[in-house]
C-alpha cells in the first residue's frame, strides 16, 4: 500500500513540475494601426512570432523587451519576426503611442 502511495505522489510531482508544452507553431497576428483594437494574445516561451502591421501612413512598430523594430507605411506593412525567448508581459505600439497588442508568454 505504502508503495502504490509513493508512486502516485511521484507521478503527480513529475507532472507538475514538467516544463510547458512545446509550441505548435508559429504565432502569426496581422494588426492595423488604423483599426487598433488592443488585446492580449498568448504565446508559449520558445515559440516563434510573426507580427504584420499595416498604416496608412508612416509608422514605427516595436515589440518592447524584444528591442524588435520595423516600419509601416501606406503600401508597405511591417513585418517583426522573433522567438519569444522570455516569458512576461510585452507591448507591441506603433509609435509614438499606439498600443496593438500586448504579448502574453507564459
Amino acid at each position: 500500500m505504502i508503495r502504490v502511495l509513493l508512486c502516485a505522489v511521484l507521478l503527480v510531482v513529475t507532472a507538475c513540475s514538467s516544463a510547458p508544452a512545446a509550441p505548435s507553431g508559429p504565432l502569426v497576428l496581422s494588426l492595423s494601426v488604423d483599426q487598433a483594437s488592443p488585446q492580449r494574445v498568448e504565446a508559449v516561451k520558445g515559440q516563434a512570432v510573426e507580427l504584420t502591421v499595416t498604416s496608412s501612413g508612416p509608422v514605427d512598430v516595436h515589440v518592447h523587451g524584444f528591442d524588435v523594430l520595423a516600419k509601416a507605411d501606406k503600401d508597405k506593412p511591417a513585418v517583426l519576426r522573433f522567438v519569444a525567448d522570455q516569458t512576461g508581459t510585452f507591448d507591441v505600439e506603433a509609435h509614438p503611442d499606439t498600443l496593438l497588442v500586448q504579448l502574453v508568454v507564459r
